[in-house]
C-alpha cells in the first residue's frame, strides 16, 4: 500500500535537489557513572583529565587540517570554535575544580560541567551562541570516551549514498558522512548559521534544517525530496512527484555546468563597463578553486587562519613564503591581504587576555594588532617581502579612527626601515587601504579617503553596527537587512567620499555575493567586488547581463524609499523581471 505524501518544512540551508533513500542517524550518548575519589586521588584524576583534553585536541587539529586541504576554509572554519573551547583555560580550570571541591573522577567531572554549560548556551536567544551548545555537547562526548578508555573511530557505515537525517550533527559526522557521498541532509535542530548548514554549504551538498518532529516520523530507507531550495522535505513522494523533481534536479544541474564554462570569460556589462569580481579566501589551498572560476584575482585574503590552532605563532619567513606564493598565484591580479583580525568570536590563545564580556565591540582586529606591535609588524615586514610582482595591498580591519590608520602607517615606516637595516629585500610601496566596516569611518569617509590609498566595504559588520542588530539573535534577526536604507546610504556616502578622492572603493561582505544586490551595487557605481568562489560564476553571470544605465534607474528608483520592505520589493521585481531563471529569496 501506497503511504500518503507528506510535506514538512523547514530552512533552506545548503542549495539544491536530492532523492533517494533515507539514512537516520543516532549517535550514542555516554553518561559515566558518579564515581567518587579520595583526596590523595585528585592531582592524578585532573591529569587524567588533560591528558583527554591533549588527546581529544590533537584528533580534532589533524581533522582540522585535513579539513581545509581538502574542502578550504569555510569548513574548516566550523572546527576552530571546538579548538577555541579546549584552550580555554578558565573552562578547563572549572572542571579541575569540580574534581577538587567535589570529589568526582575526571570523567564524570566533565560531563557535569560541560551538560551545564550546554543547557546554559541552549538556553540563550542568539542562534549563534546556541550553536556553541552542540560544540559543547560534542566535545563532552568525545572527553568521556577518551577517559572511558572508548576511542571514537570517527567511521560511519553507509550501505549505500542516503539522504541522512538527524537531530543534529557535529562537523566530524557531517564530514565522515560527505566521503560517503552523502547525499543531503535534514536535522530538526539548527539555522542558517548551524554546522550542518555551514558544512552542507561549503560542501555543495543540499540540506534542510530546522524541522521540527521530522525525525519522529522517518525510518531508515524511506524514500524521500529533499529541496534545499526551498526548504521542504516530501517524504513518501508520489510518482509524479519524483518525476517533477528529477526534471528539476537535471535543470539545475544544466544551468550549474553552464555557468562554470562561462565564468572564464571577461566580467563587463551589457555596455562595455569592466567589473572586478575577486574572491574571498582564508587558507592557501583554497586557490584551486579560485583559479577554476576565473576569479580577478583576491578582494579579501584573511590571514587568521596562519594563526589559529597552533601553539605558536607564524614566523615572518613562513608568512612572507605563504604571502609570496598566493600573490604569484594570482599575478597580474590583485592581492588584497587582510591584517589579522582576531577577537570577537576568534581567539589566540598565546595571546589572550582576560575575557571580555562583548568582545565584538571589544578588543580585536587593528586594536589588538596595535598592542601587539612586534607581531604586527612581522606581519607587515613578510607582505612587503612577499610583495615581489608588486600586486599585494593591505587591508586594515575594524578602523574606527584616523588615529588607527595613523600607528597602522607608523608601523609598516617601521617595517620598511626594520628591513632595510636588516638587509632583506622588499617592495617599498605598497597601497594601504581600510575596512569600512564601523559608522565612524563613515561618517569621516573624506578624511580617511585622503589618508588612505583604497576603501574595502565590509557589509556583514557595517550592517550589524549600524542597525544594532546581532544577526544570531532569532528575536530580532528580521532587523538585519543590508537593504535598510540607512545601510545603503552608509554604502553610498563611502562611495562618493572615495571618488572624490580618486581611490578604489571595493566591497567584501556578503552582500556582494546576493544576487539580488548585484543591480544595486552596480548603480550605485561599484566596479570591485569581492565574494565566495563558489558564487562568482553566478554572480558574473549576472554582470554580463545587465546595462549600467538599467542598473543607475533602478538605483535611482531605491534610493528615494526609506522602508527596508519597499526597497526588497523594487529589486525583486526587477530581478525575477530580468533572471527569470534564477531564484531569490526576497
Amino acid at each position: 500500500m501506497q503511504k500518503r505524501e507528506l510535506v514538512f518544512s523547514g530552512v533552506a540551508a545548503s542549495p539544491g535537489i536530492s532523492i533517494g533513500s533515507c539514512f537516520v542517524f543516532e549517535e550514542p550518548s555516554w553518561h559515566p557513572e558518579p564515581r567518587t575519589i579520595s583526596a590523595r586521588k585528585v592531582d592524578a584524576e585532573k591529569k587524567r583529565f588533560r591528558t583527554a583534553v591533549a588527546a581529544v585536541r590533537k584528533d580534532i587539529s589533524r581533522s582540522h587540517q585535513t579539513t581545509f586541504s581538502q574542502f578550504g576554509s569555510d569548513l574548516a572554519e566550523v572546527l576552530e570554535m571546538q579548538l577555541a573551547i579546549l584552550d580555554d583555560q578558565v573552562f578547563l580550570e572549572e572542571i579541575e575544580a569540580f574534581i577538587e571541591k567535589e570529589h568526582y573522577d575526571a570523567a564524570y567531572a566533565a560531563y557535569t560541567v560541560f551538560s551545564q554549560k550546554k543547557d546554559f548556551f541552549m538556553g540563550m536567544s542568539n542562534a549563534y551562541f546556541r550553536e556553541r551548545a552542540f560544540d559543547i555537547q560534542h566535545l563532552k562526548e568525545l572527553l568521556v570516551k577518551s577517559m572511558l578508555g572508548e576511542r571514537f573511530s570517527g567511521k560511519i557505515a553507509l550501505k549505500k549514498p542516503a539522504i541522512v537525517i538527524a537531530h543534529n550533527l557535529s562537523p566530524n559526522d557531517t564530514i565522515q558522512l560527505h566521503l560517503q557521498k552523502v547525499l543531503g541532509f535534514v536535522t530538526t535542530m539548527g539555522g542558517k548559521t548551524s554546522h550542518t548548514a555551514i558544512v552542507a554549504r561549503a560542501l555543495g551538498v543540499p540540506a534542510v534544517v530546522g524541522v521540527p518532529r521530522f525525525s519522529d516520523q522517518v525510518k531508515s530507507g524511506d524514500q524521500i525530496i529533499l529541496d534545499g531550495n526551498h526548504g521542504e522535505v516530501i517524504l513518501h513522494p508520489e510518482p509524479e512527484t519524483i518525476a517533477d523533481y528529477k526534471k528539476r534536479q537535471e535543470k539545475q544541474r544544466a544551468a550549474k555546468a553552464r555557468l562554470l564554462k562561462e565564468s572564464s570569460l571577461e566580467t563587463r556589462t551589457q555596455d562595455g563597463h569592466k567589473i572586478a569580481v575577486r574572491s574571498n579566501i582564508e587558507f592557501e589551498n583554497e586557490l584551486p578553486q579560485l583559479l577554476k572560476v576565473s576569479a580577478d584575482g583576491i578582494g579579501l585574503f584573511r590571514t587568521e587562519g596562519l594563526f589559529l590552532n597552533r601553539s605558536d605563532l607564524p614566523s615572518e619567513e613562513e608568512q612572507t613564503e605563504v604571502y609570496r606564493r598566493i600573490a604569484e598565484a594570482v599575478y597580474p591580479n590583485k592581492l588584497v591581504l587582510r591584517t589579522l583580525d582576531i577577537g570577537g568570536d576568534k581567539i589566540l590563545p598565546q595571546l589572550a587576555g582576560e575575557p571580555e564580556e562583548n568582545p565584538f565591540l571589544g578588543w580585536r582586529a587593528i586594536r589588538f594588532w596595535l598592542d601587539h606591535r612586534e607581531g604586527f609588524q612581522s606581519q607587515l615586514k613578510a607582505a612587503l617581502r612577499a610583495n615581489t610582482r608588486g600586486n599585494i595591498q593591505i587591508l586594515l580591519p575594524m578602523v574606527s579612527g584616523l588615529s588607527e590608520l595613523r600607528q597602522a602607517r607608523e608601523v609598516l615606516d617601521s617595517a620598511r626601515e626594520t628591513l632595510r637595516k636588516e638587509g632583506k629585500p622588499f617592495v617599498g610601496e605598497v597601497d594601504l587601504g581600510i575596512m569600512i566596516e564601523i559608522p565612524s569611518a563613515v561618517i569621516l569617509a573624506d578624511q580617511f579617503a585622503r589618508e588612505a590609498d583604497f576603501f574595502s566595504i565590509g557589509t556583514n559588520d557595517l550592517v550589524q553596527y549600524t542597525l544594532a542588530v546581532d544577526r544570531g539573535n532569532e528575536r530580532v534577526a528580521n532587523l538585519y537587512s543590508h537593504f535598510h536604507p540607512a545601510v545603503l546610504r552608509m554604502i553610498k556616502m563611502t562611495l562618493d567620499a572615495g571618488r572624490a578622492a580618486g581611490i578604489p572603493v571595493g566591497m567584501c561582505g556578503e552582500m556582494a555575493g546576493d544576487p539580488l544586490a548585484i543591480p544595486l551595487l552596480l548603480g550605485m557605481g561599484f566596479q570591485e567586488l569581492s565574494l565566495s568562489h563558489s558564487l562568482i560564476p553566478e554572480i558574473k553571470k549576472i554582470v554580463r547581463d545587465l546595462a549600467l544605465d538599467e542598473c543607475q534607474e533602478l538605483y535611482g528608483d531605491v534610493f528615494g524609499e526609506n522602508s527596508t520592505q519597499r526597497v526588497v520589493d523594487i529589486l525583486t521585481a526587477f530581478f525575477r523581471h530580468r533572471f527569470p531563471e534564477i531564484e531569490v529569496e526576497p
